[in-house]
């Protein structure tokens, strides 16, 4: 069996490490489509890879022989940019393996880590993943539509798995460095909006477990503790030994992403988080 996991970006690498107890009975393939980052990736994989994930000759090489692909996609250019990009790196890409899987006879599991921006608002209730996906963004539009095309690849002997994360954090990404910054002002709102949270080791951590127990359909990779604003801003400057925000009172009319999302069937399936909450 090889594993190939096509983007080796934050979420891959991290993947990669954790793989590296299996190297000598799985090799693995790492893409990416940075020069630069090949010599970086070396020590990790058995090869690497320059891959466009949109090109067919450059998929199919890649995940030639492959029995299982990851696809740790990273929206090309600026991650918060024209919706273009986002469309380009994620639904073109599952249009090209859709192009190309009769080719790869040996392709029997594929694993997409998607993100919980696809669930849209939902007014702070939870949400689980038989809530429907209502995104509120373009950008959200876009990964709910990659989820339908790869799921479209699922067949009796070839199993798909979508992942939807939970924001990102972890080393290189610390709240604290994102937050630092709004120490002492005054912010709109009343910081009542809920944001969700997981720590990179536990999203590669479940996309591991996905891969050694076979895991189809859709999975949050969300931690336990659903965050509002205030608490998240005012915990992080507090434990900083920074000065907390002042918020005007004003509940926001219109919050994009307040919501509750919910990872019973993640545990349900055996996972257990390293990083149960944001500040354990």
């Amino acid at each position: 069996m090889v594993l190939t996991i096509v983007g080796s970006g934050y979420v891959g690498t991290a993947l990669a490490r954790q793989l590296q107890l299996q190297r000598q009975a799985v090799p693995l393939v790492l893409t990416t489509t940075s020069e630069p980052r090949v010599r970086e990736l070396n020590p990790l994989a058995d090869r690497v890879q320059i891959c466009d994930a949109t090109s067919p000759d450059h998929l199919r090489k890649a995940l030639h022989n492959s029995r299982v692909a990851v696809f740790t996609l990273g929206p090309k250019g600026n991650r918060q940019g024209d919706v273009d990009l986002y469309r380009s790196t994620f639904e073109e890409c599952f249009h090209c393996l859709s192009s190309v899987i009769a080719e790869l006879p040996a392709l029997h599991h594929i694993i997409y880590t998607s993100s919980c921006s696809v669930y849209g608002h939902a007014s702070g209730g939870w949400v689980d993943e038989d809530t429907p996906a209502r995104p509120r963004t373009a950008r959200g539009e876009v990964l709910l539509e990659s989820e339908r095309l790869v799921m479209q690849l699922m067949e009796e002997n070839r199993k798909v798995c979508v992942l939807r994360l939970a924001a990102l954090y972890g080393p290189g990404r610390e709240i604290k460095d994102r937050l630092r910054g709004l120490a002492g002002k005054q912010l709109p709102g009343d910081g009542g909006s809920f944001s969700n949270w997981v720590h990179v080791d536990d999203a590669a951590g479940a996309a591991l477990a996905a891969i050694n127990g076979c895991w189809t359909g859709l999975v949050n990779v969300v931690n336990d503790e659903p965050l509002r604003d205030r608490d998240l801003v005012d915990r992080t400057l507090i434990q900083e030994g920074l000065e907390r925000v002042q918020w005007s009172g004003a509940p926001d009319p219109s919050p994009p992403f307040s919501r509750c999302i919910s990872n019973h069937r993640l545990k349900d399936l055996g996972y257990r988080l390293q990083h149960p909450t944001l500040f354990s």
